[in-house]
């Protein structure tokens, strides 16, 4: 009976032992092993379809949700996946199954022997990648933020967010998750390769509260050493902690406070004044105040000192210093402080200087020197200034320092300059004044002229009348020429020229008064910054400034246009005489026209003639204001008929008004002499026709804003006075005419 038991168990060990080979991703089982200390099934309920325990088979895997189990006719009384593992309770009459998984070729007549009521144990592999994976994720979420997680005793990592995410290898690991007033939650953790880890952490709250009430707002609060965010509710850690409230000329306050767990702790804290508020006056207005080497005011200050040791001080240039120190005061200390007057410092000077003919300014006074010495034996304390002066010799300017109970002394040499003769002339009663370069002092030379010597270079002369009213200007001496005698103006020209006729004209400067001023005259002002304004019925008021004060402006046209209340034009001003002019705008000044050139209408050629065109040409017409001379006009004329031609000269005088908007009009009148001597044959009798003169009169409009070559509309009328019948007058030398020309001209 034993050997029948052992051969039929052998059979089975052999068939257990039996394994089939499969293809890559296919799957394979080890053989089952008989687990006798797996105590689990002895309290499981499971029982087949007959009544009998089921036996269970556990299957390691890292993907159990992969496989299914078919045991043919039988059939799977219980599954259960549990952590790299698949738990199957079958009936022990099983003789073999089928194991199938996604991906993989199937184990098809893998064979059993089972005892009812036993544990068995197998190993399914497949080749997946699933099954090879070293490391898995772990999530791990915790309410508290931040909050510290330690793993296998690592350095706590600290996590901002909610959740933290790593990545462990499989198997177990010690989790250690802390948070700041929470008690640490410390645990054991296993990562599988079948699912990643994911836990939720409840830490237990593990802190008391501090409540303070403080007699001054505004503190510090430190508790441990470390400040607080907020200093009235605190929240720390059950246990002694050190609490200190500061707060600027306040007492310090400090306390041990006792926190329980879960309860709240008051605190009042009194805050002690650690400052008095001291009165410090002066007996002289001068002297400053000065605390702990901080300038606090003059004359008086209140200031608040905090207790401790301090300086008051008492200073003044040039003055000895008073100090008080106070110290370790209390509230109770002396709160009012006067300081005395201070000392005066002194000290002594001693200079001397060559020439001793030398004028000597100190601190900008003149001084008396004897022998070419200066002494001061009270001189006070500071900075001074010194300066010598003296004709063929360069000026001099230095500083120096006087120090308390010190004398000072210096030796000043004066340096010879190389003089050249001028003479400079201005307007009468005018003062000349010369200023050395880098002395801003001027000195005076005469009256209206001055004939002497100068120094070599650059120097600035000054003009100066009797209302104090000054211009200067550059002269360079040059010893090695002879210069000729300098004229200097010192009164301006002004001329004011406007675009129409009439209007109050009037000069403003804050150091004289008002001056009127006549339009289209010259007038002589003081070298000044000048309001003009200029009122004229039906027109805008019209302001500007004329600056005359520069040398180089010694006569200045200045042009006003006013404008109508309706006119936006913007005026233009011209203050140079040398711009290209229209013809109407040049009132007053001399005029030189280049081009003068014209087409008319005779209406009166006779009526055997008939119509006759005429040419006008002129150059050099001369102008001056509003009156224009004409010493080169010339006239063709050319008959319809007979293509005959008459050459005239007509010298002619005229008077030009401008008038607003854009029109001049013009009256002339003159002569105009025939230059064309005009032969007549009567039977077979030739003769010459005597040249005629002729007297003209006429008036043209002329059109302003069409470019640079205005355009004159006129009609003139010529009376005959020689050289024809006077029988024939009415009829035919009588000659009205009217035309068309165009002008352009440049100022002189």
């Amino acid at each position: 009976m034993a050997n029948g038991f052992s051969k039929w168990f052998g059979l089975i060990l052999l068939g257990l032992s039996w394994q089939v080979s499969v293809a890559q991703n296919a799957v394979s089982v080890t053989d089952l092993v008989h687990d006798i200390k797996d105590l689990s099934q002895r309290s499981s309920k499971v029982y087949d379809q007959n009544g009998e325990r089921c036996a269970l088979i556990r299957f390691e895997t890292p993907i159990p949700s992969f496989f299914t189990f078919n045991l043919g006719a039988q059939q799977i009384e219980k599954r259960e996946n549990k952590d790299d593992e698949v738990w199957i309770w079958v009936s022990a009459d099983v003789k073999k199954m089928t194991i199938r998984c996604s991906d993989c070729s199937p184990l098809k007549d893998y064979r059993v022997a089972l005892k009812p009521g036993n544990v068995y144990r197998a190993k399914i592999t497949t080749g997946l990648p699933q099954e090879v994976a070293t490391t898995q994720n772990v999530n791990i979420y915790c309410a508290h933020t931040p909050f510290f997680v330690s793993i296998d005793g690592s350095e706590p990592v600290q996590n901002a967010s909610h959740t933290y995410y790593t990545e462990l290898p499989i198997g177990a690991h010690t989790l250690n998750v802390s948070a700041k007033l929470c008690k640490p939650y410390v645990t054991t953790i296993r990562v599988y390769r079948s699912r990643p880890y994911m836990d939720t952490i409840k830490l237990e709250n593990n802190y008391g509260e501090i409540l303070i009430n403080a007699s001054q707002s505004s503190y510090t609060l430190f508790v441990d050493g470390e400040q607080q965010k907020y200093n009235k509710h605190v929240k720390v850690e059950p246990g002694l902690h050190q609490l200190v409230i500061t707060k600027e000329r306040y007492e310090r306050f400090e306390t041990t406070v006792d926190v329980k767990l879960n309860e709240t702790t008051p605190v009042t804290a009194t805050l002690n004044p650690a400052f008095s508020l001291f009165n410090v006056t002066c007996a002289d207005e001068e002297t400053e105040i000065w605390v702990d080497g901080k300038y606090r005011g003059r004359n008086k200050a209140n200031i608040e000192l905090v207790w401790g040791t301090h300086v008051i001080e008492g200073r003044r240039q040039g003055y000895d210093s008073w100090e008080y120190a106070v110290k370790d005061f209390t509230a109770e200390s002396e709160k009012s402080i006067r300081i005395p007057k201070l000392n005066k410092q002194f000290g002594a000077v001693r200079l001397s200087f060559y020439p001793p003919e030398a004028s000597v300014y100190v601190d900008g006074k003149p001084v008396m020197i004897t022998n070419g010495l200066y002494q001061d034996p009270r001189a006070t304390v500071g900075m001074h200034y010194v300066q010598l002066r003296m004709t063929d010799y360069r000026p001099m300017r230095d500083s120096f320092t006087v120090v308390s109970g010190q004398q000072f002394t210096n030796n000043y040499i004066m340096e010879p300059i190389a003089l050249g003769e001028a003479t400079i002339e201005t307007d009468h009663e005018i003062g000349i004044y010369r200023i050395a370069p880098g002395d801003e002092e001027p000195v005076f030379i005469g009256h209206t002229m001055y004939s002497g010597k100068l120094p070599a270079g650059e120097n600035i002369i000054e003009l100066k009348n009797l209302n104090g009213v000054t211009c200067r200007y550059k002269l360079f001496i040059n010893v090695k020429q002879k210069h000729e005698p300098v004229v200097f103006p010192f009164e301006r020209k002004l001329m004011v020229r406007m675009n129409t006729l009439g209007g109050k004209i009037q000069l403003d400067n804050k150091d004289i008064r008002p001056l009127r001023i006549k339009a289209n005259k010259n007038m002589r002002v003081d070298p000044m910054k000048y309001e003009i304004s200029i009122n004229k019925k039906g027109y805008q008021p019209y302001r500007d400034t004329i600056d005359l004060s520069q040398p180089g402006v010694d006569k200045l046209i200045y042009r006003a246009n006013l404008r109508r209340p309706g006119d936006t034009i913007p005026r233009k001003r011209y203050q140079s005489p040398r711009f290209l002019q229209r013809f109407y705008d040049n009132a007053g000044t001399w005029y030189i026209g280049v081009l003068d050139f014209g087409y008319t209408f005779d209406f009166n050629g006779g009526p055997s003639n008939g119509y006759r065109h005429i040419v006008t040409a002129g150059v050099l017409p001369l102008r001056y204001r509003m009156l224009g001379l004409s010493l080169a006009d010339f006239e063709v004329c050319v008959n319809d008929k007979e293509w005959k031609q008459s050459w005239y000269y007509k010298p002619k005088i005229s008077l030009i008004l401008p008038c607003d908007h854009g029109f001049a009009f013009t009256f002339y009148g003159g002569l105009a002499v025939n230059l064309y001597d005009k032969k007549h044959k009567t039977n077979r009798t030739t003769y010459k026709e005597q040249e005629r003169l002729f007297v003209i009169g006429g008036a043209s409009m002329r059109l302003n804003y069409v470019g640079k070559f205005p355009v004159d509309i006129f009609g003139e009328y010529k009376w005959p006075l020689s050289g024809v019948d006077k029988s024939l007058l009415g009829q035919r030398e009588q000659l009205f005419r009217v035309g068309i020309s165009f002008s352009g001209g440049f100022d002189l």
